[in-house]
């Protein structure tokens, strides 16, 4: 498992307006382990995918789609590294 974390910088309230939309777009079903944040000064996004390669193609496409769609602006700080553990909810996640 891969982890992005992503920053968006901005107002937090229109923020997760636009990422509400953008997650009511997206397939829920599909993700694995998803997080949204709110900070001070915006919203912080932790996503995982399979694979690095993965998690590159995603940020490269459908998330810059879904993203520009809803006037989300480019993440500020991209992170992308491997997952040595996930818990969620007591269980484990591989």
């Amino acid at each position: 498992m891969h982890a992005s974390i992503l920053k968006f910088s901005g107002d937090p309230d229109d923020l997760l307006r636009r990422y509400d939309a953008m997650l009511a777009e997206a397939s829920p079903t599909a993700m694995r382990l998803h997080l949204c944040m709110r900070a001070p000064d915006g919203i912080v996004l932790v996503d995982t995918c399979p694979t690095r390669e993965a998690a590159e193609a995603f940020l490269a496409g459908a998330l810059t789609e879904l993203r520009e769609r809803h006037g989300m602006p480019a993440p500020e700080h991209l992170e992308a590294l491997p997952v040595h553990a996930a818990v969620v909810e007591g269980q484990a996640v591989a």
